[in-house]
């Protein structure tokens, strides 16, 4: 807030007619609300309905997917956003309703079984390069730009392709699908495209379809404490030689105390060059090491020692990345 204010004193800003501007305010895009008979709980109304479907990952891997990737969660309801000026009729209003489809899959493999279905499919794609350069969209096909790189992935590809057939099927005849700049795309997205509907506003986008990447899940899992991972076995185990901690249960327990759990997945957790580096740390002395839950402890030879093993590694965890087609 202080560093917009700075930007516009030192520059001047003012409105479109040449009013001053106020001063900069915190704005909050989501309707709050009071929860409960006695109003004592706040709540606030979902912008959008991907968090309640990523929310539930772990539900929808465990009890019907049987740990299994890819697979998706979809959802069709009413979203709510503290617009500042509605207007343009149906294109900027308060409430709204949308369909989202969450797919999870496995960042390493974003290849689709159905890709092919789609492969053909012709659209008009007005990529980034295209953009920068001041050029019109350009016909070609969902394997064809898949093949480029212009769409970042299989799946992704694929999710663009059943818009496409979607809209073919509506009655849609006028529509371009537009990526979005570098500048402009969320931090955390991966590749990002629009499907723009022409209509007498002009060019609309009604359906975003973006690689998420794995930002939902990773602030779930830092926020709850949670694992949101999946995993992958190999078909073939890996033999790795590591450098991994030892701990002296004789007294670590009693030196840390209620801290004991968060140490003992402190040491189990380092990665190979961490361990490494704590382990040279111990051998001149003493080490002082921060646990998740931000207690700082004490780490001496005589409680944790490091040395090298083969540990074999049948398979990994990983958090899925999340592509998302949002209609509305």
């Amino acid at each position: 807030k202080d560093q917009i204010a700075e930007e516009i004193a030192k520059h001047g800003f003012k409105s479109t007619k040449g009013n001053p501007l106020s001063e900069p305010f915190p704005f909050n895009l989501m309707f709050k609300s009071m929860i409960g008979p006695d109003g004592s709980k706040v709540g606030y109304m979902r912008p959008e309905l991907a968090q309640g479907i990523i929310l539930n990952f772990k539900r929808l891997m465990d009890s019907g997917n049987a740990q299994r990737l890819p697979f998706a969660g979809a959802c069709i309801g009413t979203a709510f956003r503290n617009e500042i000026a509605p207007r343009a009729a149906l294109i900027r209003v308060r409430e709204f309703t949308l369909a989202e489809i969450e797919h999870f899959v496995n960042p390493s493999d974003k290849s689709h079984p159905s890709f092919k279905r789609v492969a053909d499919v012709q659209f008009a794609c007005w990529s980034r390069d295209l953009q920068v350069g001041g050029q019109e969209p350009t016909i070609m096909t969902i394997g064809e730009a898949v093949a480029k790189k212009i769409i970042d992935n299989q799946t992704l590809g694929y999710f663009i392709g059943r818009v496409k057939l979607f809209m073919d099927a509506i009655g849609i005849k006028d529509m371009r699908f537009r990526q979005h700049l570098s500048d402009e795309m969320a931090h955390y997205a991966q590749d990002c495209w629009d499907c723009e509907l022409l209509t007498s506003y002009g060019y609309v986008e009604c359906v975003g379809i973006a690689d998420r990447s794995a930002y939902d899940l990773e602030c779930h899992s830092k926020g709850s404490g949670k694992d949101l991972v999946a995993r992958e076995e190999f078909a073939t185990p890996i033999v790795s030689r590591v450098f991994k901690a030892k701990v002296n249960k004789a007294i670590f327990g009693k030196k840390y105390g209620k801290d004991a759990g968060e140490a003992l997945k402190f040491f189990e957790g380092l990665s190979d060059e961490a361990a490494r580096k704590l382990g040279k740390d111990l051998e001149a002395g003493s080490a002082t090491v921060t646990l998740a839950n931000g207690n700082s402890i004490d780490v001496t030879a005589d409680v944790v020692t490091f040395s090298e093993q083969d540990v074999k590694i049948t398979g990994r965890n990983f958090t899925p990345n999340v592509i998302e087609p949002s209609f509305g």
